[in-house]
């Protein structure tokens, strides 16, 4: 059967009315493939549907909630949240009929009545809580090969009992003493053992120089083996895999397209790699994911500051082909705090369940940019000397968790000034206001000092977002800064409080002010700073 046809057909659609009936995103998904197991190319929405009522959700929990979805407004979010509630409450048979009614299909009219009579307006529910849907966790692609593994598994269960029912008759008619059994052979995980991968897996004399490349970092393994090797986003890249006694290591390699095996390069010191989990690597701007074909492999490549201001990350799928993910990302991720790769697992509960995925890291590229600014909207006092870095580092406490390019962000410089130092004479300030691609305003402090021996000390005060449209010369914003010394351990706590007609300084040693009056308007307003409560905390 054509499994993938059966899915592009039915299941978009159906992840909705899943969702409906159940509220739970992953559950949802969990019940949708296994619906589509049951259908046939031929049937039609109403015969998929059916198949969807007759599944039942997952024992115990599938997945931990989701951030609030940062495309509805808080209005909108309250609305939902009190049509979950009313649709909670429900029977699992009066919740049914009522969506099944909403789809346009016969449903059981008494439990449509129950319903009908604790939902004020069911449409209106319905469709507000599909409003904060957040986008599932595999792509249609990806669930062919979930569905296809359902399929299997009930084709095999009659096979399964009359099996059973054979092997207890035969038991039942044995009454000999059989030999005990002989020790299982060890079952080998296969992921590393199959064929080479890529478009340069049929060169059998380019794979046999490959196993020659380099091992940095360690004495190559002699038991090794090419597991990658091909040319993509316009480079040369081999992966080897190797048995030590330590468990497996790979070696990721590059060279130029076109390039001999003699021309590779260790693009890392070779690494542990997981008997279960893809290997991954990213090179400055290039991540590559060696995985098999049908393995559910899913990207972030940073935190997402939506219209409202909300930060969320959100993880897209990652399609393989010949036996490799590539992306091209929008900057490099020297720090680590914007990729993140996923790939799903069957768990006990739900073949939905993420794992992260380790991600090997090379390359020199920096994703620091200098922050072209000009004068500032407010406050101009003389530059002691490190306000560039100063306004270097705001700017990349936006980029880094955001993975976004820095060069390509037009910040404004709202106030540049200096703050007190515990000990030594004054250190520069800036507070920047960051537009990012949702529309929305992100605000980071940073402060810096040039120090007596030429280095630089660099240091965030936390970041805040404002809505799309925001306009830069009407913000208020507060931020504390810590400025500490680095030789005495000395740090003093100043709160910078700026907005359209002044800014202030009020100093904090206690660290206790979280939040500061707006003087126009009466407002309050909250203290951003680095650590938990940071905007992109965690």
């Amino acid at each position: 059967m054509d499994v993938a046809a059966v899915v592009r057909r039915h299941r978009d659609a159906l992840l909705g009315t899943a969702f409906l009936l159940c509220g739970d995103e992953r559950a949802a998904e969990d019940r949708v493939d296994r619906a589509l197991s049951r259908l046939a190319p031929d049937d039609d929405h109403a015969a998929a549907v059916r198949a969807l009522v007759r599944t039942r959700p997952p024992r115990g929990a599938v997945a931990e909630a989701g951030a609030d979805p940062w495309w509805v407004s808080p209005a909108e979010l309250a609305t939902a949240r009190a049509a979950a509630a009313a649709l909670d409450a429900l029977a699992a048979a009066d919740r049914t009929a009522l969506v099944l009614d909403h789809e346009g299909l016969p449903a059981d009219q008494d439990r449509l009545t129950r319903a009908r009579a604790r939902v004020a307006d069911p449409a209106a529910a319905l469709g507000g809580l599909l409003a904060v849907r957040r986008p599932p966790a595999l792509d249609d692609d990806a669930a062919v090969a979930v569905v296809a593994g359902h399929r299997r598994t009930r084709r095999r269960r009659p096979l399964a009992a009359v099996a059973a029912l054979a092997v207890l008759t035969l038991l039942a008619v044995l009454a000999v003493r059989l030999p005990g059994p002989a020790p299982a052979a060890p079952v080998a995980d296969g992921r590393w053992d199959g064929p080479v991968r890529g478009s340069l897996a049929g060169d059998d004399a380019f794979l046999t120089a490959a196993l020659d490349t380099p091992w940095s970092g360690s004495p190559a393994p002699a038991d090794r083996r090419v597991v990658f090797a091909g040319d993509l986003l316009d480079a040369r890249w081999v992966l080897v895999v190797g048995d030590t006694g330590d468990g497996l290591r790979g070696q990721w390699s590059t060279a130029p397209v076109g390039a001999p095996a003699q021309a590779l390069a260790p693009a890392n010191p070779a690494v542990a790699l997981r008997a279960d989990r893809p290997a991954a690597l990213l090179a400055d701007r290039t991540l590559l994911v060696v995985a098999a074909d049908d393995e559910g492999v899913r990207v972030s490549t940073g935190q997402v500051v939506g219209p409202s201001g909300g930060v969320q990350r959100v993880f897209r799928a990652l399609p393989v082909e010949d036996g490799v993910g590539a992306l091209q990302l929008a900057a490099p991720d020297p720090g680590g705090v914007a990729l993140q790769v996923r790939v799903a697992r069957s768990g006990d509960f739900s073949s939905l369940t993420l794992a992260d995925v380790p991600v090997t890291r090379a390359g020199g590229a920096d994703a620091t940019a200098r922050a072209a600014v000009g004068a500032p909207l407010r406050g101009a006092e003389p530059d002691a000397g490190a306000r560039q870095a100063a306004a270097d580092t705001a700017l990349a406490a936006v980029a880094a968790p955001t993975g976004l390019d820095p060069a390509a962000l037009e910040p404004v410089l709202l106030w540049a000034g200096t703050l007190p130092h515990p000990v030594a004479g004054p250190v520069d300030a800036v507070v920047l206001a960051v537009p990012v691609p949702s529309g929305a305003l992100v605000v980071s402090t940073a402060w810096a000092l040039r120090r007596e021996d030429g280095t630089l000390q660099e240091v965030g005060c936390g970041s805040r977002a404002f809505p799309a449209g925001t306009d830069p010369a009407t913000v208020v914003a507060a931020a504390r800064c810590v400025v500490a010394d680095r030789d005495t351990g000395a740090a003093r706590a100043t709160v910078v409080v700026t907005g359209p007609t002044s800014t202030d300084l009020l100093p904090d040693e206690q660290r206790t002010v979280d939040v500061v009056v707006d003087a126009a308007d009466g407002t309050s307003v909250p203290v951003s700073a680095t650590g938990p409560t940071d905007l992109f905390a965690g």
